[in-house]
């Protein structure tokens, strides 16, 4: 059973059919890649330090021109023998600023919400977590996804390609939530972390990661349009406006990362994605700022429970 009974029922379909039942132009094409990948055999994988596979095959330039259909690639990087798939964001960073919080994922299963293509769901098996879940509204992450787990053959993930809201998960209840990069998103982030601690197990764990504003925002900042580029950025709350909405969800804030600014060596244009990245989203002449004028993103941790 995956996790549960609901989470095995739920997901189960989306083994065989990645995209489900969603309608969408570009599948056909996405199939008919991951059916070029059938002749994929398994080989040594490496999920503690890296995501990367060694396969017994000495030319692997057909998988690097399937692979490069699939752009852009937004997280990673990937490793297939010396094909390296140099994502947008540099996500080895973001781990290892999780791993420092020395947060246990053994045994655990987790929910990872807004996961991507599944970068981080493959560096969780590298910590030893049992079987994760992840939900992912984003067909091209989801078309990602399903050709790079062709190599790692991974029975340890699945993937919803839907919202959490529109998920189906009612009932089941998880050991570790993850929300990274999706408060700031949320319309209702108060409404957001209150549906993740829903799934959460009496003694579970939420870890959400996410942009701080400057303390002189107060609560938080409300661009009037986008963010550093980004559309649909509602709040942009401060690390005192982060932890007001905890305390009102009686979400006991157990640790927290330093806020780091982020670099354009940790979000920069690749071969993998070749279009406007973090560098354009910044004031020309002043990269403390957005191009709108905003303070440039920092991003933060922090680790939370039920308080009893």
């Amino acid at each position: 059973m995956f996790i549960s009974k609901e989470v095995d029922e739920l997901s189960f379909e989306y083994i065989s059919k990645p995209f489900g039942n969603k309608k969408d132009k570009r599948i056909e094409h996405w199939l008919d890649l991951l059916n070029k990948l059938n002749f994929v055999k398994e080989g040594v994988v490496n999920f503690e330090h890296e995501v990367g596979i060694d396969l017994n095959l000495s030319d692997i330039t057909e998988i690097e021109s399937i692979m490069l259909e699939l752009l852009p690639w937004r997280k990673g990087p990937f490793r297939i023998n010396d094909l390296l798939i140099d994502s947008e964001w540099n996500s080895d960073m973001k781990w290892k600023r999780f791993q420092a919080l020395k947060i246990n994922l053994k045994d655990k299963s987790i929910l990872d919400v807004g996961s991507g293509n599944g970068y981080y769901a493959f560096r969780m098996l590298g910590m030893k977590a049992k079987q994760i879940l992840c939900l992912e509204p984003n067909l091209m992450h989801v078309s990602q996804f399903a050709a790079i787990n062709r190599f790692f053959n991974s029975k340890k993930i699945r993937m919803i390609p839907e919202r959490l809201e529109l998920s189906g998960i009612k009932n089941t209840k998880f050991d570790r939530v993850f929300s990274m990069g999706l408060l700031y998103h949320q319309r209702d982030p108060q409404e957001h972390l209150n549906d993740l601690k829903g799934l959460l197990k009496t003694d579970g764990q939420i870890i959400v990661e996410t942009i701080i504003a400057p303390d002189e925002y107060d609560i938080a900042l409300e661009p009037s349009d986008r963010y550093a580029s980004m559309p649909n950025v509602y709040y942009v709350h401060t690390d005192k406006g982060c932890k007001s909405i905890f305390e009102a969800l009686q979400l006991n804030l157990v640790s927290e990362s330093d806020s780091i600014l982020t670099s354009n060596f940790e979000q920069r244009q690749t071969r993998w994605m070749p279009f406007k990245s973090f560098e354009a989203a910044l004031n020309s002449d002043n990269k403390s700022l957005t191009i709108e004028g905003y303070p440039a993103p920092s991003r933060k941790f922090y680790l939370l429970e039920i308080s009893s």
